[in-house]
């Protein structure tokens, strides 16, 4: 028992002496838990509505007044042009619309049954359907207050409104057509930034990283030379991750697989950047491993993945544009879901090129430096 407790008091000493360890055991799970507390939340709210009132009239306007005055919807514009609508959706300026025909007082006061459409996006079909049932239930209580303040002597028809859903670019609700494309991005970056970072940390760990200084290779082709490979495997891991996808789930693609291809190794130099940052921050792969896991869970969450951003608060909702992650997720759902093209796609595009190039560059001076 005694060599026993000399060795739980070692183990003790040297976690104490090892300042990024307890940083990982105390710090980072009451970060994650700010995190999870705050993002992983299955209500939806302040779904972007765009109001198209083709009857410009005071019901109609009093039906817009009722989807505004509450949090399950914001309304984001009014509109006459209902042809507008799907560019709106592609851009993620708009995620539902709210159609009011020609004469729709008219038919009301008349007893008679004016039809509504809701134009929704579809590519989260969990939201999609949430944001229907809150439509039907905005236009139940605007009948009962209609009923109540102008037609109390009146009587209503069993159906005074009915409400005509279509689904754009996911009309099934596919739930596969829209987390698939998502875990396509989170293999991108989990797999590459491990890679890298515990190759970098296992050369260090292993003394191999100083024998290759004594080689006549300069820093920057040791650099490539260890860089290399994993971009290259990394990159046949998206034709394959992407060919499972459409041949194994049946993943309809509606964009191009060329843009498609071209973006993810943009995005993969983010990714391996991330990696090689983290080799230099870490000095054993145990450690590495902790900061790649902290910094994956940290992108995973402000993604998009799980949680649509528009339901996060609203200090997350701007963290979440520190999020490399965020950029390439949406590209690749509007590449697989809504068939972008790369003048649609660059408000993602620039910052996620400007982030990898940032990362990349960053990462490989530091590494520079340490190689003295």
């Amino acid at each position: 028992m005694r060599a026993v407790g000399f060795l739980v008091r070692k183990e003790f000493q040297q976690i104490r002496r090892d300042r990024p360890v307890l940083g990982i055991i105390f710090v980072v799970p009451l970060l994650q838990l700010l995190i999870f507390a705050n993002v992983l939340t299955t209500e939806t709210k302040h779904v972007k509505l765009a109001v198209v009132d083709l009857d410009r009239s005071r019901l109609s306007r009093a039906l817009a007044t009722a989807f505004s005055n509450t949090d399950r919807f914001r309304v984001v514009g009014f509109t006459t042009d209902v042809a507008a609508i799907p560019s709106e959706m592609r851009a993620w300026r708009v995620q539902a619309a709210l159609v009011i025909p020609p004469g729709f007082q008219s038919k009301l006061v008349r007893g008679e049954s004016p039809a509504l459409q809701c134009l929704v996006d579809g590519v989260d079909g969990n939201t999609a359907a949430v944001a229907l049932g809150y439509a039907e239930g905005i236009l139940s209580q605007f009948l009962t207050e209609y009923a109540r303040r102008e037609a109390a002597n009146a009587e209503l028809p069993a159906q005074p409104i009915r409400l005509e859903e279509r689904m754009l670019y996911n009309p099934d609700l596919s739930s596969r057509q829209y987390m698939i494309p998502g875990l396509v991005v989170a293999l991108l970056t989990i797999i590459p930034m491990l890679l890298t970072a515990l190759s970098f940390t296992r050369e260090r760990e292993m003394g191999t990283l100083e024998q290759l200084l004594v080689t006549p290779l300069r820093k920057h082709e040791l650099l490539a030379g260890k860089l290399i490979p994993y971009l290259i495997l990394s990159y046949a891991e998206l034709a394959v991750v992407t060919t499972a996808a459409i041949v194994v789930f049946r993943i309809h693609v509606e964009g191009s697989l060329v843009l498609l291809a071209g973006l993810g190794l943009l995005y993969l130099f983010t990714t391996l950047g991330l990696g090689l940052f983290v080799s230099t921050v870490t000095e054993s792969q145990q450690q590495a491993m902790f900061v790649a896991y902290f910094l994956i869970v940290f992108m995973l969450l402000m993604s998009g993945f799980f949680i649509p951003i528009p339901n996060m608060p609203l200090l997350l909702k701007k963290l979440t544009y520190l999020d490399p992650m965020r950029y390439f997720m949406a590209i690749v759902r509007d590449v697989f879901q809504k068939g972008s093209s790369l003048p649609s796609l660059l408000p993602d595009v620039l910052p996620m090129t400007a982030f990898g190039l940032a990362i990349f560059s960053l990462s490989v001076l530091k590494f520079r430096k340490q190689l003295g």
